[in-house]
């Protein structure tokens, strides 16, 4: 049911069909030969309306009913008389006319659907010309187009900067040499790609006793190797000292950053300034009561504020009246007594380029990933501008290890470097054949930072020990006390907390959240490919309405779910997400206003403690094709060679 508030009139539409789904996130499909939908209006006071049926594909009006007067208070059922033609999508469109003046339109969506090709999913499928066909729900929605992730938004190799200092390992702490390599290669002139060079670290042992940073685009740290992705090699229990250490990876042909000291920290970053979204006056409101999740246009009041090629910030605003219908300004109680936060409106802020203008109707470069809807605060769009981040930079081909030994139980003190690398305030970067030990913290020991757009890691690995040495007695960090640890506390692999990052064919070993995303963020972002052996506990959105995440063949323990009073009342913590051809353990919730996909799933389905009603399972136990959403919808978009 969609309620409107139109010119002091308060007007509910409701769409009928006997045998149709009229369920948001669940696809509403008809057969050739079922009779249209009808809708019902009821409104406070009088005034006019009618239905017409258009088909998607020949732009033709296939039924219709003529303007009828609705009365107050007095509901008003419209039929469209006949029946539904062939396949192909529909769009029921409904014109008010309220008697206090002004017109609004609503629209609604079916597709007629003879059969499914064998092995496909419920919710899309490839056609005879090998291209994703979509299946909407009543009011649009449908799977995301994910494609536009990764470096350079997809569908290009990374590149290879020349290399422009290079340097030998030496004996103790290397970060001094290094960060003034990286500075040489910061201050020379970008070339008309925006590439300064590299710096290439030979192979070696390199300690690291401080913090690395990259602070200018177009510079790029690279090893000559990090030896065998999945294998862990410094395992305390058979190495005691720092000595014992260096001897035992040196022979190897890599080249490793061992972090040494006792400070917690993250040991490299790239990263621009603050000043990153940085508003322009240009902005205008957008006029549809509804835009669904998957679409990539909508109207506004003042198109002519725009042009083809604009970055703009789409911001969708969720109220107290959204959050009181999510249920998440009232959370109950932890059992524990833990400290709870009920949540307050926020906003969602999406990047986007304008793509096209016709009349009042934007397109953009991508889908969105949260619906928009007038009643829960609307969305609006601005300019923006970005001058504080930085581009085409890179880290490669190295290994880096968090050094450690055990305290007197024989389990880590957790004094040591915990994080490794970050990209924040930049677009356009990569990180690649990576292989990390021993860094777990909750920050993640990869990470994007909200600031962060079009960032590819590929072929990487985050290895800890197993969780024996994170049962028993630690250091708290703060310096106050030893405290009991316990073994759910940090291991955060691959953290994203920006939009439009690629993670593929990546590899976690005993982390706790192995592929994890943070709150709020916006999307869409992409685990490709991806491993999880010995996983703790779940890869999952973590909290607070993280939105437009697609887990693309990952192998693990995944949730899409509402954990409600866990941590400090994380609630609803993914949206519009889909795990296509997933394996290992999966739960999938539904959130009101929105759906999460399981799609091809083999493996255990878990009802996550029934926090929240089921979301869309389709094919469980068995894969779909294609085999991946994501590089279906990447050739769709660019063709075959990308």
């Amino acid at each position: 049911m969609q309620s409107l508030e139109i010119a002091n009139d308060e007007v509910t539409i409701q769409l009928c069909h006997d045998t149709m789904d009229i369920r948001i996130g669940y696809p509403a499909l008809l057969s050739p030969g079922d009779s249209f939908p009808g809708v019902i209006v009821s409104a406070k006071n009088e005034g006019k309306a009618s239905v017409s049926i258009k088909s998607l594909t020949t732009c033709e009006i296939v039924g219709s009913a003529l303007e009828q007067t609705y009365r107050a208070n007095e509901p008003l059922a419209i039929a469209v008389s006949g029946e539904v033609p062939q396949d192909g999508g529909y769009e029921l469109l409904v014109e008010l006319s309220p008697a206090a003046g002004g017109k609004v339109e609503e629209r609604f969506y079916f597709t007629v659907l003879s059969e499914y090709p064998k092995h496909s999913s419920g919710a899309a499928y490839t056609n005879a010309e090998g291209r994703m066909v979509y299946l909407p729900d009543y009011r649009g929605n449908r799977l995301p187009d994910f494609s536009g992730v990764g470096y350079m938004g997809g569908g290009v190799e990374l590149p290879e900067l020349p290399v422009k200092v290079t340097l030998e390992p030496i004996p103790g702490d290397n970060t001094s040499r290094i960060q003034e390599a990286i500075d040489r290669v910061s201050a020379m002139a970008p070339d008309d790609n925006g590439f300064r060079g590299a710096v290439l670290l030979k192979q070696g042992v390199y300690e690291i006793a401080g913090v690395l940073e990259v602070r200018a685009g177009g510079v790029v740290l690279r090893g000559e190797g990090q030896g065998d992705m999945k294998k862990l090699w410094y395992d305390p229990r058979q190495i005691g000292s720092f000595e014992e250490l260096k001897a035992s990876v040196a022979s190897k042909e890599a080249t490793v950053l061992i972090a040494t000291g006792s400070e917690r920290r993250r040991i490299l970053k790239f990263h621009g300034t603050e000043d990153v979204r940085v508003p322009l006056t240009e902005q205008s409101e957008i006029i549809d009561s509804y835009v669904p999740v998957g679409a990539n246009s909508f109207r506004v009041a003042d198109p002519g504020l725009f042009q083809v090629g604009d970055t703009i910030i789409l911001q969708r605003s969720g109220n107290a009246a959204w959050i009181s219908e999510i249920g998440m300004d009232q959370i109950p109680d932890r059992e524990d007594g833990g400290k709870i936060t009920q949540w307050s409106p926020f906003e969602l802020h999406f990047e986007h380029v304008i793509t096209a203008i016709e009349g009042s109707r934007i397109t953009v470069d991508s889908s969105l990933m949260n619906a928009v809807e007038s009643r829960w605060g609307g969305g609006r769009i601005f300019k923006f501008s970005d001058p504080g981040r930085i581009s085409q930079i890179g880290l490669e081909n190295l290994r880096g290890i968090a050094f450690w030994t055990p305290n007197s139980d024989g389990v880590d003190d957790t004094r040591h470097a915990n994080e490794f690398v970050e990209l924040d305030n930049c677009h356009n970067g990569w990180v690649r054949n990576v292989t990390l030990e021993h860094f777990n913290s909750t920050n993640g020991a990869f990470r994007t930072g909200r600031g962060s757009k079009w960032i590819t890691i590929q072929d990487s690995s985050n290895l800890i020990a197993d969780k024996a040495f994170y049962n028993g007695k630690g250091y708290d960090p703060t310096g106050r006390t030893f405290y009991e640890t316990n073994i759910y506390v940090g291991r955060y692999g691959f953290y994203l907390n920006g939009q439009s990052a690629l993670v593929t064919r990546c590899f976690a070993l005993n982390n706790r959240h192995g592929f994890t995303l943070g709150s709020r963020v916006t999307g869409p972002n992409v685990f490709h490919d991806c491993i999880g052996e010995q996983p703790l506990t779940w890869s999952e959105p973590h909290h607070r309405w993280s939105v437009g995440g697609l887990y693309d063949n990952v192998h693990d323990m995944i949730s899409l779910m509402n954990r409600l009073n866990m941590g400090s009342g994380h609630g609803w913590a993914g949206a519009n997400y889909v795990a296509w051809n997933t394996e290992g353990t999966l739960v999938c919730h539904q959130p009101p206003t929105a759906q999460n996909w399981s799609i091809g799933h083999i493996g255990k389905k878990d009802f996550g403690g029934n926090r929240g009603p089921d979301g869309y399972w389709d094919s469980h136990g068995q894969h779909v094709e294609p085999r991946s959403l994501y590089t279906q919808q990447l050739k769709d978009r660019l063709g075959k060679e990308a």
